[in-house]
């Protein structure tokens, strides 16, 4: 009885410890991998360099990609990379290539900022000449209305030229903004600014060429009461047609022979 009671206490602390084990093993593992492709990307584009600076732009490019292609890539090594690429496009006179890259590069750091001395004078020009095409633009916003005294909620923003540190703004209040690609935008907006109706101005700031502006967007938010109208209105209507249908399909009854008086032969 005494080694049941042992085996089962091995085995209720082992239940408990192994969860531990397992997602300290993983945390290990996750760890060692992002280590290992910092490491790996960092390796690659030191070698992508000494290429570029010996003419060998197209094992530069390849190394170079092979570091884009990475998951879990940080937004430094994106900087460096990108970076590196608009040098290379930029030797090779690959203006489309070029411009791309540039592009990228201030995606990822819309105010980068070249090394004199260090950095051709011609990357500064790609830089400039590309800064002034990344103005903001909001195609839609979802959702575009909202309910009075609602709970809080994300806005998704689809447009154009946003970049990391682009803000939604309503009203011209900045929100707690997501940036998930150059041409969408995920805003956590409150509770407390849906708390009066009416119509608010959706716009996107972009920290590019020292701050600008997109264009607006109408975003409503409806009185609870008139949504309640509404509803009643349209749900109305709705029931008003599903009777007038069922009428109108209803198949008429057949006509009966009038009976024949009594006594007629």
């Amino acid at each position: 009885m005494r080694e049941f009671k042992f085996v089962f206490f091995l085995a209720s602390i082992l239940a408990m410890v192994a969860p531990l084990m397992l997602f300290e093993f993983n945390s290990i593992k996750i760890a060692s991998a992002y280590a290992q492709t910092k490491d790996q990307c960092t390796e690659k584009l030191n070698i992508a360099e000494k290429e570029y600076l010996s003419g060998k732009y197209t094992e530069a490019i390849e190394l170079i990609n092979q570091c884009l292609d990475k998951a879990n890539l940080i937004d430094l090594e994106k900087e460096k990379a990108y970076k590196l690429l608009s040098l290379v496009y930029i030797s090779m006179d690959s203006i489309n290539e070029a411009n791309n890259a540039v592009k990228n590069l201030l995606i990822i750091n819309p105010n980068f900022k070249t090394t004199p001395g260090k950095d051709p004078q011609t990357l500064q020009v790609f830089i400039e000449n590309i800064a002034q095409t990344l103005t903001p633009e909001i195609n839609f916003i979802t959702p575009s209305s909202r309910i009075q005294n609602g709970n809080e909620f994300t806005m998704r923003v689809n447009g154009l030229n946003f970049t990391h540190g682009s803000e939604v703004r309503i009203n011209g209040n900045g929100k707690s903004t997501s940036f998930i690609s150059d041409s969408i935008l995920l805003a956590k907006i409150p509770a407390i600014d849906i708390t009066l109706d009416g119509e608010y101005e959706i716009t996107v700031y972009s920290p590019i060429l020292k701050g600008i502006i997109s264009n607006p967007k109408r975003f409503e938010v409806e009185s609870s009461s008139m949504s309640l109208w509404k509803w009643f209105a349209t749900g109305g209507a709705a029931i008003a047609i599903v009777v007038a249908t069922i009428f109108l399909l209803e198949p008429e009854p057949d006509a009966k022979p009038i009976a024949e008086p009594p006594g007629r032969p």
